[in-house]
């Protein structure tokens, strides 16, 4: 297999976030789903915020001709709640 297939395979079998309810912006009283932009810069800030907490680390790939950029949470699984929604859990280390 060559290394951009493999990448491939690992991406295909990446589950996509279910969120159990979008974030929504007010503004006058109106919501609004978040831009591109905004959705980025929420995004940024809660792996910031996450990273007080556990390591992340990031990294970006090209994979044919693809930008990905990767988020890597350290001590922590993504699971399915009873929903299935999609719950991150962290793993504290034993002592």
């Amino acid at each position: 297999m060559s290394r951009s297939a493999g990448w491939n395979v690992l991406l295909d079998s990446a589950r996509q976030i279910v969120a159990s309810g979008a974030i929504q912006l007010v503004k006058r009283s109106a919501a609004r789903l978040p831009h591109s932009a905004e959705a980025m810069a929420l995004t940024v800030s809660a792996l910031g915020a996450l990273n007080r907490h556990t390591g992340v680390r990031t990294l970006n790939l090209d994979l044919d001709g693809k930008s990905v950029a990767l988020a890597i949470i350290e001590d922590a699984t993504f699971a399915e709640n009873t929903d299935g929604g999609t719950v991150l859990i962290r793993h504290l280390e034993l002592p």
